[in-house]
């Protein structure tokens, strides 16, 4: 038996007809395989026979039910560790410690640890996920930057990012396991942050380098099935500036549910 687990539409902003979407994708990938499949809650019981699950939740009490699934031997994509592991500042010291090129940043607890070295900047929630269009701000002053930082803090956000701002072309990225990799100037995007870097200029850079740094990045938070944004500098250079457990393929849906439905097929041999 083959699982499947939504993402709640709260931790979903703006995507959650997409991440549905690719959660159907890969169901029916999958029964056209033969496979039995069932789609459950994420407050639902697991069946007896569970083999594989695919899950795209990220609530605290899910990912806790997936650990106790996970050491029963139950084989889960993404597993739960990797998807705590992308919550910002865990992937971000992640990406640190492997030496994996990211804009330079500052943790901060308050406006006071402001770097003036990090302006233009943006001012990021670190914990958890971006789940409201004022969870990352761009600061082009440090009285911007405080304002942010405010308003954040309105909202019960404790645990704040400043990341440099890099000038250059935002490219998205998604991959699955080592034998799927895909590249892409955005479109629709969750909240359109992206407009702070312009039309892209379509700089040149080694395609297999960005494969290369989004690929160790995976590995190194644990992803199997994962996406992201990085940034091309006019010379080339490469920063990647977020990762994301289980995106929703948008620009290549039916591929990406193929070579996903294969994957998980391939866990229950």
């Amino acid at each position: 038996m083959i699982v499947t687990i939504a993402r709640n539409p709260v931790d979903s902003p703006n995507m959650t007809a997409n991440d549905a979407a690719i959660l159907e994708c890969i169901t029916a990938e999958l029964m056209e395989c033969g496979a039995e499949v069932l789609s459950i809650g994420e407050n639902e019981e697991l069946p007896n026979d569970t083999q594989v699950i695919c899950s795209m939740s990220r609530t605290i009490s899910t990912i806790k039910r997936l650990k106790e699934a996970e050491q029963k031997g139950i084989t889960i994509l993404n597993t739960p560790q990797s998807v705590e592991n992308c919550s910002r500042r865990r992937f971000m010291e992640i990406l640190h410690n492997n030496a994996i090129p990211q804009p330079p940043f500052n943790v901060l607890s308050s406006s006071v640890e402001l770097q003036d070295s990090y302006f233009p900047c943006w001012i990021k929630k670190a914990k958890g996920w971006s789940c409201h269009r004022d969870d990352v701000c761009f600061s082009q002053t440090k009285e911007e930057a405080v304002a942010a930082i405010e308003q954040m803090s309105e909202r019960g956000i404790d645990e704040y990012i400043q990341m440099l701002h890099i000038t250059g072309d935002i490219i998205k990225f998604y991959g699955i396991g080592n034998d799927f990799f895909y590249h892409c100037y955005p479109e629709n995007t969750k909240f359109g942050k992206e407009e702070k870097n312009g039309v892209p200029k379509h700089h040149h850079f080694e395609s297999n380098s960005l494969k290369g740094f989004a690929q160790k990045a995976a590995q190194a938070i644990g992803l199997t099935i994962y996406g992201g944004d990085a940034i091309i500098t006019p010379q080339g250079e490469i920063f990647i500036i977020d990762i994301n457990d289980f995106p929703s393929f948008t620009a290549i849906r039916d591929e990406a549910a193929k070579n996903i439905a294969k994957l998980i097929i391939g866990k229950t041999k």
